[in-house]
């Protein structure tokens, strides 16, 4: 009898710091944001929508065993691995999301096959049409599927300034191209925001 009389007082008195602890608990959770967008990059006007993007660093090339072609077509011989680095561009991401539209600047490196597949990785950084940026990294893997190229990356991020400041970036995209070296594609974009609990 006196235990249960024990719990009973337990219970009333645990009771309203349960209450006030199970909200903050809640309240200490980053909320998860979904997005997509579309990342553009066509340059020469290929899909008739006015030049999308640039290339404003052609970086360096080094082909092992070989020396450059000064081809951008075919930077290393036929047959020839490559290495590319600091190579820097920028493409649009075009999102129903203003977490997510912006201008695409990369900085990318990579150690590609005698087929120009293998290893690409860099920085990045996401300047928002409506303010602040996302800047941080992506690895991604370039291989080829039937007759196109395809990279995998993923990114990470951390937001600077505007709505986005101080919260977190994760993204896949999948971008085919039809060329041997990326001189145009559009690829699909699969993010997470997360952004601090009291966002």
């Amino acid at each position: 009898m006196r235990h249960a009389r024990i719990s009973a007082y337990a219970a009333v008195l645990l009771a309203p710091a349960l209450a006030l602890l199970v909200p903050a608990l809640a309240a200490a959770q980053s909320v998860s944001i979904q997005l997509t967008a579309t990342d553009a990059f066509d340059p020469m006007n290929v899909f008739g929508r006015g030049p999308i993007g640039a290339f404003t660093n052609p970086g360096t090339v080094t082909c092992p065993g070989a020396q450059p072609t000064g081809n951008p077509m075919q930077p290393c011989p036929p047959g020839s691995r490559m290495n590319f680095r600091d190579v820097s561009w920028y493409s649009r991401l075009l999102s129903s999301s203003e977490l997510l539209t912006g201008s695409f600047h990369a900085v990318g490196n990579n150690a590609l096959d005698a087929n120009a597949t293998g290893q690409v990785w860099g920085k990045f950084r996401i300047d928002l049409d409506a303010g602040g940026a996302w800047e941080g990294s992506w690895t991604a893997e370039r291989s080829k599927e039937g007759g196109v190229w395809v990279v995998r990356m993923r990114g990470v991020g951390r937001g600077m300034g505007g709505a986005v400041d101080g919260m977190q970036l994760r993204f896949t995209e999948v971008a085919p191209t039809p060329t041997f070296m990326p001189l145009l594609w559009l690829g699909s974009m699969d993010a997470e925001v997360l952004a601090p609990p009291s966002r």
